[in-house]
């Protein structure tokens, strides 16, 4: 479906699909390969719910950082758990309303899939919604949740740089910014395109919500969780799943696809969303990668706290020696020890012990070849050692 919109003061804005589909099935059919080998995986419930709560922290923290974001994921973790020892509160704020912008996409998708549609009906309400809750209690002038943009005279809305594909400018009229969201909706909900594949929908939502940029702030945010709404909604509960961390790892190569479809829409009107959609793709595919690989290494972890618990029972390790090789057990990459000992739970595991008894620790779990420590003071697990 190609929609024409002729806006008051921005010219015409147009919504088309803009793809190739026979160029892009492989790529489909690898992320639903993807899909239904990670969905195969006979998972115990506790494997699952720790997927389920390393997927919201991956992305909550790869869209935070793309933000400007500078808490890590250990930090993010203690706000999403109501943990003390967090002290940028403005930061803690924001993380908490992530947490509840994705538990509320996370509940709609489910309403959805239980009305038996087949597809996620995108509505205003919706992501109006979204943007309150990412924007609740903020003390910044420039999110004004819910509210579309109206820019005051002489303001210029103004997104992305020369160094990533150019500067485009947004639709800066409130009329037209209101005008063209209820024609997105209209697009997203018309048959021709609530019939495509959920693979394909949800990154053309995201493209677009983020052309017309409809509020100050926080629509990196919303356009994200737009997408990932629309793959649950769909029982694509995984492509979209800590993708924000693919898009934080690659956001040169995001904002160049991205400006690339915008400037093909007059040069190549017939396939200009290619390239977009074929980075999305790509990013489901790496995405379902990684929990297959992470699933794998949590049934590893199963094991490394049942070698533990003999370890402990045969006083080979103290309690504290066991919480410091179980964190590292649930680690796929190795971790720095400055690091490690800056994290709040590590500074209450000796609070009450002198420094003394944490090197004797330490030296202890080296000197028995638990753990292995390089020059550069990084620490890794050797596990099942005897």
């Amino acid at each position: 479906m190609l929609l024409i919109v002729e806006t008051h003061r921005s010219g015409i804005f147009i919504f088309q699909a803009g793809f190739d589909l026979a160029r892009l099935q492989p790529l489909i059919d690898k992320v639903n390969y993807g899909h239904r080998l990670f969905s195969s995986l006979p998972l115990l419930p506790d494997i699952a719910s720790q997927l389920e709560k390393e997927t919201l922290l991956s992305s909550i923290h790869g869209t935070d950082t793309i933000e400007g974001g500078t808490l890590t994921e250990d930090e993010i973790l203690q706000v999403i758990e109501s943990t003390p020892g967090i002290t940028q509160e403005e930061h803690k704020r924001r993380i908490s309303n992530l947490t509840q912008a994705y538990r509320f996409a996370e509940t709609a998708a489910i309403q959805a899939q239980e009305t038996g549609r087949p597809r996620f009906m995108v509505s205003e309400t919706f992501i109006l919604s979204l943007h309150r809750l990412i924007s609740k209690e903020i003390n910044d002038e420039r999110y004004r949740p819910g509210e579309y943009r109206d820019n005051p005279k002489g303001k210029i809305t103004k997104v992305g740089d020369g160094e990533h594909g150019g500067v485009y400018k947004p639709p800066q009229a409130h009329a037209d910014i209101k005008l063209l969201m209820s024609k997105l909706i209209e697009w997203l909900n018309s048959d021709e395109i609530i019939g495509l594949p959920s693979l394909l929908r949800a990154p053309l939502a995201h493209y677009y919500f983020e052309r017309i940029h409809p509020f100050q702030d926080g629509n990196g945010r919303v356009g994200r969780l737009l997408e990932k709404t629309i793959l649950l909604a769909s029982g694509d509960k995984y492509a979209g799943r800590g993708i924000d961390r693919y898009y934080l790892e690659n956001i040169d190569a995001y904002f160049s696809a991205f400006n690339l479809a915008r400037k093909q829409e007059k040069t190549h009107p017939d396939f200009c969303n290619q390239c977009f959609i074929e980075f999305v793709l790509k990013g489901f595919a790496v995405t379902l990668e990684r929990l297959h690989h992470r699933a794998n290494h949590l049934v590893q972890h199963f094991l490394v706290l049942a070698w533990l618990g003999d370890l402990l029972r045969d006083k080979r390790i103290n309690h504290r020696e066991h919480v410091i090789l179980d964190y590292l057990g649930g680690k796929q990459e190795t971790v720095s020890l400055y690091q490690l000992k800056k994290i709040p739970w590590y500074k209450e595991l000796y609070r009450r012990y002198s420094p003394a008894t944490e090197s004797r620790d330490w030296a202890d779990l080296i000197n028995q070849g638990f753990i292995t420590k390089s020059d550069e003071g990084l620490i890794q697990l050797n596990a099942f050692r005897r």
